[in-house]
């Protein structure tokens, strides 16, 4: 009886969802500690590792279940599946929390980059300021911030599933 082998499509739906679940969480996470608005560096820094990890253990899965081989377009498949996946939901999310959880969160996020435009720029005119700020209202709709969210996480997954995809490969000497 000849072995199963693991799909890239079963991976990535997988640890896709992993992924997307985990970032979830950490959207949680920041909300309920009212850490939302006041992001900084660690929190994209946990947001990138936890992506790091679902791509890189989901090859290695994938590899492992096929017989310890995968060349690198199997694992860009992989990597980019997990990301594609994980970045929609995340993006669901995104977009449920904006629009129904906390529908006045835009607003928040705009006065926020106010606040911080001024301090930042004292020199900035009134209107230059109000330009500005219906500049970035624009892209803060919950549909413009989901299909960014889906964009970076693609991008960010090739770059990630690359990286990791040229390590983890493993040519099959019997193909």
């Amino acid at each position: 009886m000849e072995e199963q082998k693991l799909t890239t499509g079963k991976v990535a739906l997988t640890y896709g969802g992993l992924l997307g679940l985990l970032t979830i969480i950490l959207a949680v996470v920041l909300y309920v500690t009212n850490s939302l608005l006041d992001q900084n560096w660690m929190t994209a820094a946990v947001s990138f590792l936890i992506m790091i990890a679902c791509i890189s253990y989901g090859q290695k899965v994938y590899r492992n279940g096929n017989g310890g081989f995968m060349d690198l377009k199997d694992a860009l498949k992989v990597g980019v599946g997990i990301a594609l996946i994980g970045a929609i939901l995340g993006a669901l999310y995104n977009y449920v929390f904006l629009t129904v959880i906390e529908p006045g969160f835009t607003e928040l996020i705009i006065e926020k980059q106010r606040e911080t435009m001024i301090n930042s720029q004292p020199n900035m005119t009134e209107a230059q300021i109000d330009q500005a700020m219906e500049f970035a209202g624009k892209f803060s709709q919950p549909w413009v911030q989901s299909s960014f969210q889906i964009v970076a996480g693609i991008f960010f997954g090739f770059i990630i599933s690359l990286i990791s995809g040229l390590i983890l490969k493993r040519s099959n000497p019997h193909q």
